[in-house]
């Protein structure tokens, strides 16, 4: 194995790889479920070293993060760029807000801290490109937190109707409710 770690531009940093991945030698479940959530890459390893690297993600939010990508792909069949974005934008969340944070323990402003940091002011970026990054990372955290707060619920479907029911009725329960609820009334102004 290579000595160093892939950095945000796929390109090797001085940082050990050693170091980085010394908890997760040891976790097999794990390690089985990143090789199932990455097996559609077959020349890039960068997903795979994201969920091995413990600088980006706690060994619990990989374990999250891997079964979420599992049940993405039995539900749906994404691209494999998608699934790579995902992992990047999950682990870009998990780092900026606090790496010994689970998931579940994120809160409505956690979530909307690292959201903003995608906002550019009018003067560094007049032509607004930055909505584009914004929305997809939106979309993607949208997903993610409905799928963590809903993930005993097999079908999309059920998972929808009950969604929608609870934005209907107003009834929730801890933080992620409220995230969902901020993501779908939530505007760019």
């Amino acid at each position: 194995m290579f000595k160093g770690t892939i950095s945000r531009r796929g390109r090797l940093s001085n940082k050990s790889l050693e170091t980085a991945l010394a908890p997760v030698a040891n976790n097999s479940e794990l390690n089985r479920k990143i090789i199932l959530a990455t097996e559609c890459f077959s020349t890039s390893k960068t997903a795979e070293l994201i969920l091995k690297d413990r600088t980006r993600l706690s060994e619990q939010n990989a374990l999250t993060v891997c079964n979420y990508i599992i049940a993405f792909k039995h539900e749906v069949n994404p691209r494999p760029s998608y699934i790579k974005y995902t992992i990047q934008f999950l682990s870009e969340l998990s780092k900026s807000i606090g790496m010994k944070k689970r998931f579940d323990d994120f809160t409505k402003d956690d979530v909307l801290l690292y959201l903003d940091s995608c906002r550019k002011p009018e003067h560094e970026e007049p032509m607004h490109k930055w909505i584009g990054t914004y929305n997809i990372r939106r979309i993607i955290l949208l997903r993610f937190f409905k799928w963590l707060h809903y993930r005993g619920v097999d079908s999309p479907q059920q998972r929808n109707e009950l969604y929608c029911s609870r934005i209907s009725n107003h009834s929730f329960g801890g933080c992620v409710g409220e995230v969902l609820i901020l993501f779908s009334k939530r505007s760019l102004s």
